[in-house]
C-alpha cells in the first residue's frame, strides 16, 4: 500500500528496483505532490465527535490512574497531542484524496498514538517528544533559567558557548541548557548577536 511504501522509504529498506508493485517511485512522488496541492481534508462531524470523546476518555483515564498511584504520570494528554491526532487523521484522508477525515482515519490516528507515544511512556522514553517533559526535566529547566536570570542582568552580553559550558560543569544536561536558551529567545528575553555566538539579555 501507499502508507507501507512511504514508511519503507523513511526506513531506507527499499530495494534498488524503482518499482514497488504497480507504482514506480516517480509516480509515487507525483501522487504525493498532487495530494499536497489539491487536497486539504478536514475532520468530518462523526470523526470530530469520536476524537472528542476519545480525548475525554484518555484525559479521565490518566487522572484516575494518577489518583490511584498518588503522583503525576509522564503521559500528559494535552491539547498539543489532540492537535497532533487531528493532523494525523487529516493526513491519512489526504493520502486517498478524501475531503474529510472520517472515523476510520481517527481510529488509525488513535492506534498510532497508542502504539508509539504511550508505548514510549511505558518504557520511560518520552523525553524530547513534543509536549512531553518529565518532572525531573521540568525542575532542571526551571533551575537553569532561574540561575541565568540571576547571573546575567538585563543589558549584559555573554557567549552562548560560555553559558553552556558553565552549566555543563555544574552537571546540568546540555539538552536542558539549550532548551532554556531557545525558550528565552522565543519569548524575547534574550537575543542573539554576532552571528548567533553571543547572547544579550534584553528583559
Amino acid at each position: 500500500t501507499l502508507a507501507k511504501h512511504v514508511i519503507k522509504i523513511h526506513m531506507n529498506i527499499l530495494n534498488t528496483d524503482d518499482n514497488i508493485g504497480d507504482m514506480s517511485i516517480q509516480k509515487l512522488k507525483k501522487y504525493i505532490a498532487y495530494c499536497r496541492s489539491k487536497c486539504g481534508p478536514r475532520l468530518s462531524e462523526s470523526g470530530s465527535e469520536k476524537l472528542r470523546n476519545q480525548y475525554v476518555v484518555m484525559r479521565n483515564g490518566t487522572s484516575i490512574y494518577e489518583r490511584e498511584i498518588g503522583k503525576k504520570t509522564a503521559i500528559p494528554i494535552t491539547i498539543r497531542q489532540l492537535e497532533a491526532l487531528i493532523r494525523i487523521a487529516e493526513s491519512l484522508a489526504k493520502m486517498r484524496l478524501s475531503p474529510f477525515a472520517d472515523e476510520t482515519d481517527v481510529d488509525e490516528a488513535l492506534r498510532l498514538f497508542h502504539v508509539s507515544t504511550l508505548s514510549s511512556a511505558g518504557s520511560g522514553n518520552l523525553a524530547g517528544i513534543e509536549g512531553f517533559t518529565t518532572r525531573e526535566d521540568q525542575l532542571e529547566i526551571a533551575h537553569i533559567e532561574k540561575q541565568i536570570r540571576r547571573r546575567f542582568v538585563i543589558g549584559s552580553q555573554v557567549s552562548e558557548h560560555a553559558i553552556v559550558q558553565d552549566f555543563i560543569q555544574q552537571n546540568y544536561s546540555e539538552r536542558a541548557i539549550y532548551k532554556v536558551l531557545h525558550a528565552m529567545v522565543r519569548r524575547g528575553d534574550v537575543q542573539y548577536r554576532m552571528q548567533r555566538k553571543v547572547l544579550i539579555r534584553v528583559r
